[in-house]
């Protein structure tokens, strides 16, 4: 029959994009799936639904009082949140980026952060795991390996970042309209107001072995999904040396590929692929460009990758071979 797996959320796009992968995978069964309309449950109904795994496609600030909940009525179960609710050290950090008091502070600093190819280890055999964001999977996982290196100079570290319009959610706003968002481009959150700024930099940190500020800008492309990260470095070796490295760390993941021309969206969108490409920039200077699906390797793709490493599963079931449209 599989193990029962519950959704909450599941009529947003990245719960819509979890229960299309789910259909595939050959171990999981959804039970039940919480949303608005007709076939979901109510998300306060969703909390007396059993079940062996569950997947939180909810909003912050909310996402976490229901894992909390849910780890206490069904201890057994694995959670994987894909809010912002546990993916910050503390409370102080969680209400200076997301301007709340945490739903759930006791959650915080026992959840492994779901960086899948980077925390296998800390995963394998989590009752909880925090997804991470977006564009913090698209910067991390080239930077994390790196960092810890020392094969770059962490304190001088600019990220220039594009996404797909779909990484703002599926509720209705009026600069992304078709009409206001197509045939145009522009920057937001400019300054270090974005979110995931919090979620990347103490990872860096921790890594570094000292505080690393990175200067972040994200910017809305017209299309619906993915993300292009382009990643300015001062790097302590050649950028052959760097990709070396990185494919050298990577070797074994079967979702991140180190690639010789700089990846287009089109390699990585609808697939849990992330792929990565060195180059030279100015002397002294490299740029590294990162290219994933917001919703598949940012979300739901990496949730599934990860729910397979909790439970001892190889990580690829369900997500191999990729989709593509």
């Amino acid at each position: 029959m599989g193990v029962t797996v519950g959704v909450f959320g599941a009529t947003g796009y990245t719960g819509r994009e979890l229960v299309r992968w789910l259909a595939r995978h050959p171990e999981l069964r959804v039970s039940f799936t919480t949303g608005s309309g007709e076939g979901h449950l109510a998300h306060e109904l969703g909390l007396e639904q059993p079940a062996e795994a569950y997947f939180l496609a909810l909003p912050h600030g909310i996402a976490a009082r229901y894992v909390a909940q849910l780890h206490a009525r069904f201890p057994a179960a694995t959670l994987v949140d894909l809010s912002g609710d546990l993916r910050l050290p503390d409370a102080p950090s969680y209400k200076l980026w997301y301007g709340l008091d945490h739903p759930a502070p006791e959650l915080l600093g026992r959840t492994p952060y779901g960086l899948t190819e980077v925390f296998r280890e800390q995963i394998a055999g989590a009752r909880i795991v925090s997804n991470p964001g977006c564009y913090a999977t698209s910067v991390l996982l080239p930077l994390l390996p790196l960092v810890s290196s020392g094969l770059i100079d962490s304190t001088d570290i600019v990220v220039d970042a594009k996404s797909g319009a779909s990484g703002a959610g599926r509720a209705l706003r009026e600069d992304l309209l078709f009409c206001e968002l197509t045939d145009d481009f522009s920057a937001y959150s400019p300054g270090r107001t974005h979110r995931h700024v919090g979620e990347i930099e103490p990872l860096l940190s921790a890594r570094a072995g000292a505080p690393v500020t990175i200067t972040f800008c994200p910017h809305l492309l017209p299309v619906k999904r993915g993300i292009l990260s382009a990643l300015y470095l001062r790097a302590h070796s050649p950028a052959g040396e760097v990709a070396l490295a990185l494919r050298s760390f990577y070797e074994g993941s079967p979702f991140v590929s180190i690639t010789e021309r700089p990846p287009r969206l089109s390699d990585v969108v609808h697939t849990n692929e992330c792929h990565i490409s060195v180059h030279e920039a100015a002397p002294g200077r490299i740029v590294i460009f990162s290219a994933i699906d917001n919703l598949v390797k940012g979300a739901a793709g990496q949730a599934i990758q990860n729910l397979n490493v909790a439970l001892g599963w190889p990580e690829t079931a369900g997500l191999e071979p990729a989709v593509r449209r």
